[in-house]
């Protein structure tokens, strides 16, 4: 009697999966977070950038490049001064798709990008009103139409503002962390309305990820 052996036949995205799950261990260990964190602090998944090109402004270490490329999905990652994430421990940036450059002056043609995001980057960093400006502006410029911006997590820098902007003398004698949080985020918004009106604030309370006063992320969807 013959005798049938029943091989199995490996799943290729199961194997993708445990890859991604061992790399991004590591990435916790080296760096204390990883890059599904980042994306879920801007309400995305993995799922949510199949099929799109993403651009990862102010990528840093590029956490969220290093996992995509496991996954064979197309991000690009900028930074204006990727030197400076190297660790003393010399550990090098990941061998991803990586170019140097400046938020305000993004060297891609016009609609390239169906996605961009920035984690914890220039957008909500900077503390100048013209750099945040000329870095929308860029943005816009380099997505398709009906491409999304996504940065977060949190509200502007304060020092974006002049104190007389978010509170008058006696709030600023008397306002409390919350209260200060919460006007510098009603002034956030109003300020990123004023540059482009169909930008939204996207509060998830629920995200255990979050900081409770870094609690959102701004969206713009380009028309």
């Amino acid at each position: 009697m013959s005798e049938h052996i029943k091989h199995s036949i490996p799943n290729p995205e199961i194997n993708i999966d445990q890859d991604l799950d061992n790399l991004e261990k590591k990435q916790k260990e080296r760096w204390g977070k990883n890059a599904s964190d980042d994306l879920a602090r801007l309400g995305l998944d993995w799922k949510l950038l199949e099929n799109k090109k993403t651009l990862d402004i102010g990528a840093g270490s590029a956490l969220i490049g290093e996992s995509a490329k496991l996954k064979g999905l197309d991000v690009v990652s900028i930074d204006n001064n990727p030197e400076s994430w190297k660790k003393e421990d010399g550990i090098e940036i990941p061998k991803v798709l990586y170019v140097k450059a400046d938020a305000e002056n993004l060297p891609f043609p016009d609609e390239t990008f169906d996605l961009i995001i920035s984690h914890a980057g220039p957008f909500i960093n900077t503390d100048i009103k013209e750099n945040l400006i000329e870095m929308i502006n860029e943005a816009q410029r380099v997505l398709k139409n009906n491409g999304e911006l996504r940065f977060g997590p949190g509200n502007l820098n304060a020092c974006i503002f002049r104190d007389e902007e978010l509170f008058t003398p006696i709030e600023e004698e008397k306002f409390s962390i919350t209260e200060r949080v919460n006007r510098i985020k009603e002034k956030s918004l109003q300020f990123l309305q004023s540059i482009n009106q169909n930008f939204e604030q996207i509060i998830d309370k629920d995200n255990k990820l979050y900081d409770p006063k870094c609690v959102g992320y701004y969206k713009l969807v380009k028309r």
